[in-house]
């Protein structure tokens, strides 16, 4: 006869729920090609609760454009949960899913850990032709040097465009540069920090989960890390600070343990640890714990789900040991060292992503001591392969991914301190890269973004030169053909987040499905009305006194319009019927423009093509 409280215990475990798990997700996770309005579906092994899955259980996250708002539909008998956004992603961004454990199934079994995957939405194609195109100080005037060192291109007061939130390290400040819509920034506006910080490593999300994007910022002097909640208008509320080890140099942003708050992970490089920060659930967080990454001087840092069990897990750079270490999460706020390999050098920053398109995340490393870049194969199953470097100028610190030339694969972008440049290298499409350009700084290549930042659909580079502060725009250039209207930050439109003059000279239109979204977007002077035309595409096109119109006289269907915004924004969202495959509209806007001769501004065509 077996003990009463065995019996009670076998009664106690049977009747606890068990685990709901993901079969499948879309986009699936790495892709580095998805569409910028593209629906995100969540397939479980059973039902779902429908009220378990809401805004704070499901959170869709751009890493330029931010918190993504939609709707949440459900199908398959409530299996697949559907998320479309309400507005496209900006083109070329890294879009994390997060799913907490409070989704549950109609059975009560739960999401244990959570989930979370990440993609990358596709650009339009670049001309790999990079050229300077505007110098921009940070400095105020009569300041002596700042040091101006790391960025984070995140939308703050969600008009649609990137602003620049950049770490200044002597002045001890974080600086935002307000973008207008059309890349064109405003003067820094400093926001303080203590004297002895020295700001540096710094990453965007909304950790007080008010929509708006908030800022982590660690400072090498201190030992700290500073949180910076967005006030949603552009700028930073008064930072808090925390103590996380002796010189972070690193910070990577992740649901940890799975409750849907985003945690803290902290590289310190002197401190020879990392240390976890766990989200409270109103941007606060609890105190650090120390842990080891597995080498020795982390200083480089970044996230991403390695082995596909959709647990975030973390990618460390240390300085020291010189290697490359992988650590798994448990979903619980817990990590376990999986992988380490050599590097040649020393890792300074580690930027992740899927290079050879294999649906397994890799890290590109800067090695700092030795000029070269080296990438670390992941295996997909929490493995990393051994290093491949390439070349670079000296002293390469800072790296970032992106998608330069359109392609489908990611590209890099090294930046080289005691050389001066920046070397843009680009992939084959199978993770090897050649075809090296590089750019140069006026002082110091110190580190560079990746990021459509004038909003054309090509991603631009923005470099930055600590020792001269300031921000360097490398820009790709553009062919607009004769008889087309040219964009202009009066009246501009926008396909999809594109707006290249698709299917005009030799840019071929731009593809949707139908059925699917389409997202036109109207940019022009705060509060003015436009109209919105689509019909047959017309080049040459008659030029009169508001522009030149590249819509054919006949036939011409008027479509929804309105008013810009106080951000001179305007967003249409149009469902595509079904057609022929290859079937071809036009589109193109009239902005009233008090400051225009003719009081009406036409806007840049663009064509979209059925597939």
């Amino acid at each position: 006869m077996r003990p009463l409280h065995a019996l009670s215990l076998s009664a106690v475990i049977a009747a606890l729920p068990g685990q709901i798990s993901v079969q499948s997700v879309q986009p699936t996770g790495h892709r580095t090609d998805v569409p910028v309005g593209a629906p995100i579906a969540i397939t479980f092994a059973e039902p779902v609760s429908r009220a378990s899955v809401h805004a704070r259980s499901l959170r869709v996250f751009g890493r330029w454009s931010g918190v993504a708002t939609g709707t949440i539909s459900f199908a398959d008998g409530d299996r697949t949960v559907v998320f479309t956004p309400s507005r496209p992603f900006f083109c070329g961004e890294t879009v994390t899913v997060y799913l907490s454990q409070a989704v549950t199934a109609a059975s009560g079994n739960r999401l244990t850990g959570g989930y979370t995957w990440s993609f990358w939405t596709a650009p339009a194609r670049g001309s790999r032709n990079l050229v300077l195109e505007r110098t921009i100080p940070v400095r105020r005037t009569g300041e002596g040097g700042i040091r101006v060192y790391g960025a984070y291109a995140g939308d703050l007061d969600r008009d649609g465009a990137p602003d620049l939130s950049v770490p200044c390290e002597d002045s001890n400040d974080l600086r935002v540069l307000g973008n207008d819509g059309c890349g064109n920034y405003t003067s820094p506006v400093p926001f303080g920090l203590p004297s002895n910080a020295r700001p540096s490593t710094n990453e965007g999300h909304d950790f007080d989960g008010d929509g708006f994007i908030d800022l982590a910022v660690g400072n090498i002097l201190s030992g700290t890390i500073s949180v910076f909640l967005g006030d949603g208008t552009g700028g930073y509320r008064a930072p808090q600070h925390y103590p996380s080890g002796a010189q972070t140099r690193g910070i990577a942003v992740l649901d940890a343990d799975g409750d849907g708050d985003i945690d803290l992970v902290a590289a310190n490089r002197s401190g020879n640890n990392l240390t976890y920060f766990a989200n409270r659930g109103d941007g606060t967080f609890d105190a650090p714990v120390a842990f080891d990454g597995g080498g020795s001087g982390e200083t480089a840092i970044a996230a991403a789900d390695a082995n596909g069990d959709g647990i975030a897990d973390l990618f460390v750079g240390c300085f020291n040991s010189g290697t490359v270490t992988l650590l798994l999460g448990d979903g619980a706020g817990g990590f376990t060292l999986s992988s380490s390999v050599p590097v040649t050098g020393n890792p300074w920053m580690i930027a992740i992503g899927d290079v050879d398109r294999d649906g397994a995340v890799d890290a590109v490393v800067c090695t700092s001591s030795q000029p070269r870049v080296a990438l670390v194969r992941g295996d997909g199953t929490g493995g990393l392969l051994p290093a491949v470097d390439y070349p670079t100028g000296a002293f390469p610190i800072a790296v970032d991914l992106g998608d330069i030339d359109g392609d489908g694969a990611l590209d890099f972008v090294a930046s080289n301190f005691q050389g001066t440049t920046f070397d843009v290298y680009w992939n084959d499409g199978n993770g090897g890269f050649g075809g090296r350009l590089t750019l140069n700084a006026p002082r110091a290549g110190s580190c560079a973004l990746v990021v459509d930042d004038d909003r054309d659909g090509d991603l631009d580079v923005l470099g930055i030169d600590e020792l001269a502060d300031v921000i360097l725009l490398f820009r790709q250039t553009e062919t607009w053909p004769a008889g087309v209207e040219r964009g202009a930050c009066t009246a501009r439109l926008r396909l999809d987040q594109r707006a290249r003059a698709a299917g005009f000279g030799a840019v071929p239109p731009h593809p949707v499905t139908a059925g699917a979204t389409l997202f036109v977007g109207v940019s022009g002077p705060a509060a003015q009305p436009f109209g919105l035309f689509a019909g047959v595409a017309l080049t040459p096109g008659p030029a009169l006194p508001f522009g030149i119109v590249n819509l054919a006289p006949a036939p011409v269907v008027v479509l929804p319009g309105g008013a810009t915004d106080a951000a001179g924004e305007a967003l249409v969202a149009l469902p595509m019927p079904g057609g022929v495959p290859g079937a071809a509209l036009a589109f193109q806007a009239a902005v009233l423009d008090p400051a225009h001769p003719a009081a009406l501004h036409t806007s840049n065509p663009e064509v979209a093509a059925l597939q």
